[in-house]
């Protein structure tokens, strides 16, 4: 590449070097950065990496994979297979058909959490580490450990249940939110502990007087209007099955119900659709048995945030033969699913 004239660059009005910068692929960006440090500073910058993402958001989106390896040798512990998660992150159909490179592992073999991302920047953890990551700049950062990585994981008494990032914007900082469960012991009632992360400080704190208790179903999670959202029960209220958030700014935990008419035999995978909470719903795996029954999938869309009557089933897609459907890509005009001999379609 040829060498870079820093006065000019110097000259260029601020908003113009966004202008510029913001259309340009992951792979020019990793070149500019090492231009000079005034294009270093604003690539790295959050505000930029929140509009850059925006800017890609309009053409693709990022699918990212997790992959369990086992090595066939028993924890004594837990007795789980040990082996490793393997991560990888695909932002169009090409790339899942070649050999898309891992760009992070994990020895735990239970716990692996993919936490969603906010502004372009993914967040996976598990029992004993914590990482985030920029696909567009390929940077990843692993969070210092905090007071329960250490703990013994005996799947009895300590269980992690989610991990996700947002950005409060009152700070203007990054936050991570961790939650565990325990049990005191196997047939005592669980707890939930809640961690924070915050970015600008490098540290962990545990937020006091928790006043939910999660029980998590199997469900994707995301960030949307500030918050952490995943599909569970508070247990001191052991009201209905619903969506629970975490507000970022507040720290509170919010209970949104489910559109009515949904069973608890239903999975939910929560999806952010046309700047819209979604829920896509569909016959839970034990009711797939018969291979020669082709199933429905409904997509309900909360049209008002937080408010139940507003949910409206959008689209019923089917009857049709799949394992289970994933996530919404492609602009939000299709949907990406898993065949029943295990591939990913659309």
């Amino acid at each position: 590449m040829e060498e870079v004239d820093t006065q000019k660059i110097k000259q260029l009005p601020y908003d113009v070097l966004i202008d510029v910068l913001k259309k340009l692929p992951g792979k020019s960006l990793l070149r500019f950065k090492c231009a000079c440090k005034t294009w270093n500073s604003l690539v790295n910058n959050s505000n930029f990496i929140s509009i850059h993402y925006n800017q890609e958001c309009l053409s693709n989106k990022y699918v990212v994979l997790k992959r369990y390896i086992s090595n066939d040798e028993m924890d004594a512990e837990s007795n789980y297979y040990k082996g490793k998660n393997m991560l990888s992150f695909h932002s169009n159909e090409e790339s899942f058909k070649s050999s898309a490179p891992n760009v992070a592992h994990f020895d735990d073999y239970i716990g692996v959490s993919i936490g969603g991302h906010c502004n372009g920047i993914f967040c996976i953890g598990s029992y004993r580490s914590i990482i985030l990551y920029n696909p567009t700049l390929r940077e990843i950062w692993e969070l210092p450990p905090s007071a329960y990585s250490s703990l013994r994981q005996d799947l009895n008494y300590t269980m992690q249940i989610a991990v996700g990032i947002g950005f409060d914007p009152k700070t203007k900082d990054y936050k991570v939110v961790r939650i565990f469960n325990f049990n005191e012991s196997p047939r005592t009632n669980f707890f939930s502990t809640i961690e924070i992360y915050n970015l600008s400080a490098n540290s962990w704190r545990e937020i006091e007087d928790v006043t939910c208790r999660i029980e998590p179903h199997r469900c994707f999670k995301v960030m949307f209007n500030g918050a952490f959202h995943l599909c569970g029960t508070n247990t001191l209220t052991w009201e209905q099955d619903r969506i629970v958030s975490f507000n970022f700014s507040t720290e509170f935990f919010q209970d949104i119900p489910y559109p009515d008419g949904l069973s608890d035999m239903q999975g939910k995978n929560l999806v952010v659709m046309n700047e819209h909470l979604a829920l896509i719903c569909y016959p839970e795996m034990f009711f797939w048995f018969d291979e020669q029954r082709p199933q429905l999938v409904d997509i309900w869309v909360m049209r008002k945030y937080a408010i139940k009557e507003s949910w409206i089933k959008e689209f019923t897609i089917g009857p049709m033969f799949i394992q289970t459907p994933l996530s919404i890509w492609k602009n939000d005009t299709e949907m990406l699913i898993e065949s029943k001999n295990g591939e990913l379609e659309s």
